[in-house]
């Protein structure tokens, strides 16, 4: 896909898709994505010492993700693309580019989501139903980096001089 696409999207689309990728693959089903997280936050916890510091060391780096992605959105809008040479490749269709697991996964997610949006009421209960999978979807690499930081700071304290 970057292939594909780098020539219109410009230098930025690499970063783009590895942020994409860490921030939206669901981490309660890709072991791979909890180490990335759980790695970082153990590195950063260490680095941080104590319980306070490895807290907030997880916490931002998890939000500078999402500023990076943000930013990286931005210069890729910014430098690099023009709706008018939008073209897809010889041999490629927007079917390809529906059937990547990622995509595909986010369609799954979804679909049923908003095919439930018109049939029910807005009741608090139903609002909660629909919106729980995304919020433990979105915050699970929170409480994981933040989690392993901690461990990091517990292993490893501060030194006192």
């Amino acid at each position: 896909m970057v292939a594909i696409f780098a020539p219109q999207f410009g230098n930025y689309l690499r970063p783009t898709v590895v942020f994409v990728n860490l921030l939206l693959v669901n981490p309660m089903s890709n072991f791979t994505m909890i180490a990335v997280w759980a790695g970082a936050g153990f590195v950063g916890g260490m680095m941080a010492g104590t319980k306070k510091g490895a807290f907030v060391v997880g916490l931002m780096t998890w939000l500078s993700s999402l500023v990076l992605l943000a930013l990286c959105v931005f210069l890729i809008f910014q430098t690099a693309l023009t709706f008018g040479s939008f073209i897809v490749p010889p041999g490629s269709s927007i079917v390809d580019i529906l059937s990547i697991p990622l995509i595909q996964g986010m369609i799954d997610q979804i679909l049923p989501l908003v095919s439930g949006i018109g049939s029910m009421s807005f009741d608090p209960a139903s609002l909660m139903l629909l919106l729980t999978p995304l919020l433990v979807w979105f915050f699970t690499p929170v409480i994981v980096v933040i989690v392993a930081a901690i461990v990091g700071a517990v292993v490893r304290p501060k030194e006192d001089f």
